[in-house]
């Protein structure tokens, strides 16, 4: 594996990726710029897409790299997304937009927004961006500001056309004894306020769940609140991924470890019943290996109200498994996890350590990050399950695409369903070894 399975996004980012980097120039085509690739697999597989690459990181001076966690749209259709390294000499990563192009066979056209410099703006980004109703971009870095903890932030667009975009730090981590530090998921807006969770800090080092409060006249920095500092002994430990929360204002997340067997737990942390009060964790499932371990990634609603994740190890097959966390009927009944598929590596994947996207049919769309037609340790695919035909059967998995090189390679963010297709990106890969963004299309 070119990482440690289950642990990339906690390590390191620049010796360890800068290797991979190389591996995969060897693997590159100078020549590819617009890659379409067509698969026509067989088996329990047979499925026929083309893949597209729209943008391979490393085409413009000064781009980024690992564009790890994802991309967003705004309402035209554009692109913004994050990357975790590269940009200028200091290698702290970007902000960037694509541009739809007006004609379909047009090229995108790359902006980079912003380049992070450590200090004050912080490093290293490793979250999914939120763009607000009235298009400013808010995000977090793990590392840099202030302490060199993380920060948060926030980037709007600006009249000026030498200078278009500008930004605030609207709070740098670490401030205090026990305040969140190392911000490694995306924030949840909800309620008037961001939500997120960091994989450090909190009373014991083990991660935190907080609230940022923007000010009511734009000024920084926003109020921050930890609203809860993980614990030790059957605690959940080290969050992994992004919030969601329910219709009662319940929010609900994964750690990497922790929980009852210390591989992973879900956790649900509810708000206080009289303002000012403490909010209170509960952990709602505990990993065994059997039905999972390492969870990571967001965690989506299906349309009857369970929680779907991935694993990026563990199951039966050992290679990570795709769960849904049904709650109980009757308050304080425990909630119940059915594995829905596991992955067995080779051809059909494995390491599915992101999370998942749902479509209005019910069916499961996914990234995994090692496997395909390669072999168990190469370069991921995406997927799609199907919900059975009758109930207690069996999920059937369709590979959309098996990535190799060239087409990128490592997908570790979950899918973006549009009606055009299905975007996504790959950290490593591309012509330049450094990641893409593309788009699958039937």
């Amino acid at each position: 594996m070119l990482e440690q399975k289950g642990y990339k996004a906690h390590q390191s980012p620049s010796g360890q990726r800068n290797c991979s980097f190389n591996l995969l120039r060897k693997l590159s085509s100078a020549s590819v710029r617009a890659l379409a690739v067509t698969v026509l697999f067989g088996s329990t597989w047979t499925f026929a897409q083309t893949l597209t690459t729209i943008y391979n990181m490393g085409r413009n001076p000064n781009d980024g790299a690992d564009p790890e966690r994802g991309i967003i749209f705004d309402k035209d259709g554009n692109i913004f997304g994050m990357d975790s390294i590269g940009g200028s000499s200091q290698n702290h990563g970007t902000i960037f937009k694509l541009v739809r192009p007006s004609d379909p066979d047009g090229q995108w056209e790359e902006t980079i927004l912003h380049q992070f410099t450590g200090a004050p703006d912080g490093h290293t980004p490793e979250s999914t961006l939120v763009l607000t109703s009235t298009g400013k971009l808010v995000g977090t870095t793990s590392r840099g500001g202030d302490h060199d903890m993380g920060t948060a932030f926030i980037a709007f667009p600006k009249e000026s056309d030498d200078d278009p975009w500008g930004g605030k730090i609207v709070y740098s981590f670490g401030s205090f004894f026990g305040d969140a530090i190392n911000p490694n998921t995306g924030l949840l807006f909800a309620q008037g306020k961001f939500f997120g969770a960091t994989i450090g800090g909190g009373t014991k080092n083990r991660g935190t769940v907080y609230q940022l409060t923007p000010s009511a006249d734009g000024s920084v920095p926003w109020a921050e609140k930890v609203l809860y500092s993980f614990k030790p002994a059957g605690d959940a430990a080290f969050p992994a991924g992004e919030l969601v929360m329910d219709k009662s204002g319940n929010l609900y997340g994964v750690t990497t470890q922790g929980g009852r067997h210390n591989l992973g737990a879900i956790y649900q942390l509810s708000p206080p019943a009289a303002p000012g009060g403490d909010w209170t964790e509960t952990v709602i499932h505990s990993f065994d290996g059997f039905n999972g371990t390492l969870p990571g990634g967001r965690l989506v609603f299906d349309a009857d109200g369970a929680l779907v994740g991935t694993t990026d190890g563990g199951g039966s097959g050992r290679e990570g498994v795709v769960y849904k966390l049904a709650p109980p009927v009757n308050p304080g009944d425990p909630w119940t996890q059915t594995v829905l598929f596991t992955f067995l590596g080779g051809v059909g994947g494995g390491g599915p350590e992101t999370g998942v996207t749902i479509d209005k049919k019910g069916r499961i769309f996914g990234a995994a990050s090692g496997g395909g037609a390669g072999g168990p340790d190469f370069g991921g695919v995406i997927f799609r399950l199907d919900p059975p035909a009758v109930e207690g059967g069996e999920w059937k998995e369709t590979v959309l695409h098996h990535f190799g090189g060239p087409d990128g390679f490592r997908p570790v963010a979950p899918p973006v369903l549009r009606d055009d297709g299905i975007y996504g990106t790959t950290m490593l890969g591309g012509d330049f070894g450094t990641g893409t963004i593309f788009v699958i299309t039937r």
